[in-house]
């Protein structure tokens, strides 16, 4: 199902696309590229998103599901290891990446 996320750390504003409790891929907006995600298990969602901008970033998301989506906290890995809301609400649009593909052919 695919969703559009939102958080306090402008990378991961974007979309993803999730089977289950696992993200199968991330888009983020700002950076304008899809992320690697590792799925790390447990309940709800528990995974981590690197994206390979200059430097690079990773942020560690844990969310569970709450009404037509998931809410919960990301941080960014990072020496200071801030933490920020984080959360994902059900689209039945496309994604941008999913628009970039159909528009690129």
């Amino acid at each position: 199902m695919n969703y559009i996320t939102s958080s306090g750390f402008p990378d991961l504003n974007g979309s993803m696309v999730v089977t289950n409790d696992n993200v199968d891929s991330y888009y983020s907006n700002s950076l304008q590229q899809n992320g690697t995600v590792r799925n790390t298990g447990g309940s709800g969602l528990d995974f981590s998103v690197s994206f390979s901008a200059n430097p690079p970033r990773v942020y560690h998301i844990n969310a569970h599901a709450s009404g037509n989506g998931f809410s919960g906290s990301a941080n960014n890995n990072g020496p200071t290891l801030g933490t920020n809301p984080w959360s994902a609400t059900a689209s039945t649009g496309e994604t941008p990446e999913t628009a970039a593909k159909q528009t690129a052919y």
